[in-house]
């Protein structure tokens, strides 16, 4: 499976993913929320958007090249328009039409996409001040595939991941669906901070091998 699945089979997948608190940690880097324009990239079906809304939230933009990960009353939120776009693009978008947020994040995806290019445009679209979080892993993966097997709700899941020529190669199988394979960018902490520190002040939060990064805008 290429590219990623509807929302009911991406959670059916990814639901030791979606069951982490790391959400809730991103907001709360993100704080005050109250009356911001919040910027959700890689927004995968909106468990971050969802929960700043309910910090009252003025508005907020959900980009995501696979919007078919959304649920259906997501997309039809009077608090939040659907960007079906890659992050380049969206921040192109937001750049030329002049849209600035004073709160950005990306939940588990931002490997996906940071780039120098990206951080300079993720910066222009952001308000003076502005907070940029994000969680990541630390750690470098092995090049020998490694794989983990666990159970939830009584379903078997089984993940093998692995380090080639820089880029992380992913695949999620749970019993009963075909399985789905990723690959992203394999970037460590010293880059972070070379791609960002031009642009934001950075702070790293570790929490084993998970690193949240609260990025202020210069």
């Amino acid at each position: 499976m290429s590219g990623y699945p509807d929302h009911a089979t991406y959670r059916a997948l990814y639901l030791r993913y979606l069951q982490s608190r790391d959400a809730q940690e991103l907001l709360e880097l993100l704080k005050p929320l109250t009356l911001t324009r919040f910027l959700d990239l890689c927004c995968g079906e909106g468990q971050l958007t969802r929960g700043a809304i309910e910090e009252n939230i003025r508005h907020a933009c959900m980009v995501d090249a696979e919007p078919e990960m959304l649920p259906l009353e997501e997309k039809r939120s009077p608090f939040a328009r659907m960007f079906p776009f890659t992050v380049e693009r969206a921040l192109r978008h937001f750049r030329e039409e002049r849209i600035h947020f004073e709160r950005a994040a990306c939940r588990q995806a931002v490997n996906y996409w940071l780039t120098p290019h990206t951080a300079e445009m993720l910066h222009a679209v952001m308000t003076p001040g502005g907070i940029f979080a994000f969680n990541t892993f630390n750690e470098k993966p092995p090049e020998k595939p490694r794989v983990l097997e666990y159970e939830l709700e009584g379903q078997h899941f089984t993940e093998v991941s692995w380090l080639a020529e820089g880029m992380v190669h992913h695949v999620q199988v749970r019993e009963g669906l075909p399985p789905h394979t990723t690959h992203f960018w394999w970037i460590p902490p010293e880059q972070f901070r070379k791609l960002l520190e031009p642009y934001f002040s950075v702070e790293e939060i570790r929490k084993g091998k998970t690193s949240l990064y609260k990025c202020i805008k210069k």
